[in-house]
């Protein structure tokens, strides 16, 4: 803000208090910005530093929410269509911002007059309009030109408006009355943008109070307060005392992996209390890429989907009273199972991998003759018949999903003890579908995907996103003579067109994190109960004495330990995957850690990653570092 700005405040008798109260910043902060929003909260050539979170930390506490009749603010389900008009210089960090929560459109306009000419006419097809204001360095905005262009958003939409910069002819345009929510941000800066779009969102609270008074209806130290939603926030080590170097070690730990060949690349998540403090991709790929990995590519979960997939979808079910973990399999699926020993399963004991299930069919191998496939059971093109999508040009006889079940109903059961295996998982995606009269992975999407706003967090990832954003996995010669690129690791999830209860889902780091947390927080995110809290509680838990298992979820060897690090508390939870991932949440610490890679690439032979116990040696890292500030 220019002085003149500041005199023609003082003229009109409106400011009480402007210096240190609203530019404390103004040093520091009306630098040179050539650091993106992006850069600073998940780039790897950069990394945030004590004057960074000063600067963070000043504004978040300043920030102020002057009206707010909106139940949807912050925004909850972000299975909504979102739209951004930007009017000013210097907008770019803002649409960053958003963007690391949800998809938004953008519309950009530098002047009042340039939006009122090009006003678009596709704005009525949104549910939110956030319109920002940001102060002009040359002149502030023509009041005339403000009432309309203000004329032209729609009333029947969610309106948030934002002003960057001086509120003064803002907020005294009457037109502008008709937003939902007005939000104050004092200044056109990355450290305002980047704050005011994680408040949109939920993922940090508003307490600012107007340091001067603006007319009757906004005097000063008005200011709503806004809570946060559960939605994880984006932050770093500092704001908890930490400094950021403390985490150079798992740097040093991928670096030294990735050159001794464990795996190409890898994202690792760590949040903690609610908030990411560690987001960064390493490495390439493939070893022989020369695009390195980014935080937005999608990996194969592999098991991570038993959590992420039918487990959560279950506890959804259950939540909504349509499920419940002491029904056998047979009280779900008596046509599948009837006259069969699997009819009397009960289901609490199949999720805990102790109902005697086979640990694993290599359904592949029957589908196979001379290491070739059976040409009446597979198409290298789509066509009738032939439409369940193996791998790339390989298509397998739709009617084969059956005779996958028949062969698992043909199995024997062995005694009542743990075993892992998969084979449950096959009949809980039976299951889901069956009480939600929706296909498997629609069902996830339509309550839960899509809502949260995990947008890389899909199965069938090439119908979502371009190759180049997924991680490829094995160079499979055996099965499916190619690389496995965009289509699932598992033979036996493949078979099935790529959607399986135990294996198939694609994400990244980031949205695996926040389902996480939505288990921390107790089956609540952005603000909506998704799950049952008691729900949380009884799958998370150890079902059985002996048994470390949760219902779904992996638990720590009772002496500590075991998939997780032995730093790790006895009410942590979590899943490994066997290209090369692991997820992990506790509660008692607040730790939520994620860690994804294809180790798999271009072998499933090369397990270095277990052997240099590389998941665990981080998770180590992590714990030390947060232990060592208390």
């Amino acid at each position: 803000m220019k002085s003149k700005r500041i005199v023609s405040i003082v003229v009109f008798g409106l400011i009480v208090v402007i210096t240190p109260v609203i530019f404390a910043l103004k040093s520091q902060v009306n630098a040179p910005l050539k650091r993106t929003i992006n850069e600073l909260n998940t780039d790897n050539k950069v990394s945030f530093n004590q004057i960074d979170w000063n600067a963070f930390e000043s504004i978040e506490q300043k920030i102020t929410v002057l009206k707010n009749t909106s139940v949807n603010f912050p925004l909850r389900k972000l299975n909504q269509k979102i739209a951004r008009i930007s009017i000013g210089t210097n907008t770019g960090y803002f649409t960053d911002a958003l963007e690391l929560f949800a998809d938004v459109d953008r519309f950009y306009f530098e002047t009042l007059e340039e939006a009122i000419q090009k006003f678009p006419a596709e704005i009525n097809q949104y549910d939110v309009i956030i319109t920002a204001f940001h102060e002009h360095a040359e002149a502030p905005f023509n009041k005339i030109r403000l009432k309309d262009f203000l004329v032209e958003l729609p009333s029947n939409k969610q309106l948030i408006g934002v002003i960057f910069g001086n509120p003064m002819e803002i907020v005294n345009e009457p037109s502008f009355e008709k937003m939902n929510t007005i939000i104050v941000g004092y200044e056109n800066t990355l450290y305002a943008q980047d704050r005011i779009a994680q408040l949109i969102f939920g993922a940090i609270p508003a307490s600012g109070k107007l340091p001067f008074s603006i007319n009757d209806k906004y005097p000063k130290n008005a200011g709503i307060l806004i809570e946060s939603s559960g939605r994880l926030k984006f932050s770093q080590p500092e704001e908890f005392g930490i400094s950021s170097s403390k985490f150079n070690r798992i740097d040093s730990i991928v670096t030294a992996s990735i050159a001794k060949g464990a795996f190409p690349g890898c994202q690792i998540v760590v949040a903690y209390k609610g908030k990411i403090i560690y987001r960064k991709a390493f490495g390439r790929p493939t070893y022989e890429s020369e695009k390195v990995v980014e935080n937005s590519d999608v990996y194969d979960i592999a098991s991570v989907s038993k959590i992420a997939g039918s487990t959560v979808g279950i506890m959804k079910l259950e939540s909504e009273g349509k499920f419940s973990l002491n029904n056998n399999l047979g009280d779900y699926l008596p046509e599948l199972t009837k006259n069969t020993s699997f009819h009397s399963i009960l289901i609490k004991d199949m999720m805990a991998h102790q109902s005697g299930l086979t640990a694993w069919i290599p359904f592949y191998k029957r589908t196979m003759q001379n290491g070739e496939w059976k040409s009446h059971l597979y198409s290298t093109l789509k066509k009738p018949g032939y439409e369940t999508q193996v791998a790339h040009n390989l298509y397998i006889k739709d009617s084969y999903a059956d005779t996958i079940y028949h062969q698992i109903l043909a199995s024997t059961l062995g005694p009542k003890k743990y075993e892992y295996s998969d084979l449950g998982y096959y009949f809980i995606k039976k299951i889901i579908e069956k009480q939600s009269a929706q296909n498997f992975q629609d069902y996830l999407m339509n309550a839960l995907y899509l809502p949260m706003g995990l947008r890389s967090m899909r199965y069938q990832p090439l119908n979502y996103f371009a190759k180049t954003k997924i991680i490829p996995t094995e160079n499979d010669q055996v099965f499916r003579k190619q690389l496995v690129h965009g289509y699932v690791h598992d033979p036996g999830a493949a078979m099935l067109g790529g959607v399986g209860g135990h294996a198939g889902v694609f994400s990244n780091a980031t949205d695996l994190a926040s389902l996480m947390q939505l288990f921390l927080n107790k089956g609540m995110y952005g603000n909506e109960q998704y799950l049952s809290s008691a729900v949380v509680a009884n799958y998370t838990k150890q079902q059985f004495q002996g048994n470390r298992r949760g219902a779904g979820f992996d638990r720590p060897k009772a002496s500590g330990g075991g998939t997780c690090h032995e730093l790790a508390s006895q009410e942590s939870y979590g899943h490994s995957g066997f290209t090369g991932t692991l997820v992990w949440a506790d509660p008692k610490h607040e730790i939520n850690y994620v860690f994804l890679s294809n180790r798999v690439c271009p072998s499933q032979d090369n397990w270095k990653i277990r052997d240099l116990n590389i998941r665990t040696e981080i998770q180590r890292v992590i714990y030390e570092a947060l232990n060592e500030n208390k």
